[in-house]
């Protein structure tokens, strides 16, 4: 489990860097940490604010057998990410820190990159651009079976 470490100032805590749970057999960071499942030999592009909810996300893909490209807490770092390499799927959170991820669905469909937002404004359609609404939404909390379903139906 990880622990928050305390800083000098008590109000202050400080997370570790994020990285992939250690594997039996390795450390998570190439082929022999990586654990076989249903989305084995996916890689799913996350782009989430929330550090909590972005590991958990991770954690439970890798667990799944995903490769997770991110977690991408801003629409810069997402766009960078997907210009560096070509992930399978993408799951995004519509809202970063007060700026919106629409700006990125131009670059994963020029890609042909399949998406589903993940997100607590899954209901509010005058938010989403006419060029998104058409994608799946799932609300948050997002129950892990039901993402790695949509996951699974978006890859084909």
């Amino acid at each position: 489990m990880t622990r928050p470490a305390v800083m000098r100032n008590p109000r202050v805590l400080l997370f570790p860097a994020r990285c992939p749970p250690h594997r039996e057999g390795g450390d998570g960071s190439g082929p022999q940490g990586t654990l076989e499942g249903p989305m084995s030999g996916m890689t799913v592009l996350v782009v989430e604010d929330d550090f909590i909810v972005a590991y958990d996300m991770q954690t439970m893909l890798e667990e799944q057998g995903a490769r997770v490209l991110g977690p991408a807490s801003s629409l810069a770092e997402a766009q960078e990410l997907i210009a560096r390499e070509q992930p399978t799927v993408a799951v995004l959170d519509v809202n970063l820190n007060g700026e919106y991820v629409f700006p990125l669905l131009d670059q994963l469909r020029s890609k042909e990159v399949p998406f589903v937002f993940a997100t607590a404004y899954a209901d509010e359609d005058r938010l989403f651009p006419e060029a998104a609404r058409s994608a799946p939404r799932l609300s948050k909390p997002v129950l892990p079976n039901v993402l790695i379903a949509q996951l699974m139906r978006l890859k084909r």
